[in-house]
């Protein structure tokens, strides 16, 4: 069993790039938190978890989901940062010095 109560006054701003599915995740995770009793940050206030639901469809997409999450990281010092999606799925690091294209298992 999770112990909800460390979800408590807890603040969480939400970022979603992509199509209709990650749209519909980012919800779903929203929901789960509120119901665990997190509430959405207000324009302006310093989140205490940050959830990015990427893409990586294009580079312009692997682009802007490293920027998403350099932004919120600056925006929300300390905050938990969730980083789910495809782009976590294909790479190791969100640097792109180091950044590594997973090894995907085949489906042979």
């Amino acid at each position: 069993m999770i112990d909800t109560n460390i979800f408590q006054d807890k603040t969480a701003v939400y970022y979603t790039l992509g199509c209709k599915l990650n749209f519909s995740e980012t919800s779903t995770i929203g929901k789960i938190l509120r119901d665990a009793g997190v509430r959405t940050a207000r324009k302006g206030e310093k989140a205490d978890i940050c959830v990015v639901n990427t893409c990586s469809v294009t580079e312009v997409a692997d682009k802007k989901c490293r920027q998403a999450i350099h932004r919120l990281v600056k925006q929300h010092p300390g905050a938990f940062v969730v980083v789910t999606g495809c782009y976590c799925l294909l790479y190791t690091s969100p640097s792109p010095r180091d950044r590594q294209k997973s090894r995907m298992p085949s489906s042979a």
